[in-house]
């Protein structure tokens, strides 16, 4: 009976090795799983924060180009505006001037006027 509980044992405590084996083989293929995947993952940020740099600073470059292009548009406005008022200035002037003329009340030549349409 003692060689019986003996060979009960051994096969138990083998059988339980032969378990213990192939669950920590299961285990070690589903660690390796899991760290390519990891390292996938891993590989999948960097490349992607890659690129997010790039655009952000694409957006950046893209925010200057329009900052810098709007304070153009407004130089080039505010010199446009101060052109007029200096042309309305100029046009008063000249008005004034010339109303005590006698030549202000008659039409200008022909010739005069074909020389300020095609020059």
């Amino acid at each position: 009976m003692l060689t019986k509980v003996k060979a009960f044992f051994g096969i138990g405590l083998g059988l339980s090795l032969v378990v213990s084996l192939l669950f920590n083989y299961s285990q070690s293929q589903t660690t390796k799983n899991l760290s390519t995947q990891l390292i996938t993952s891993n590989l999948t940020v960097e490349s992607l924060t890659a690129k997010n740099q790039a655009l952000d600073h694409q957006v950046q470059g893209l925010v200057q180009s329009r900052d810098a292009a709007q304070l153009a548009a407004d130089d080039t406005q505010r010199e446009v505006l101060r052109l007029r008022r200096d042309a309305l200035v100029r046009m008063k002037e000249v008005r004034t001037v010339i109303q005590h003329e006698d030549c202000y009340s008659r039409p200008l030549p022909d010739s005069v006027i074909e020389r300020m349409h095609y020059n």
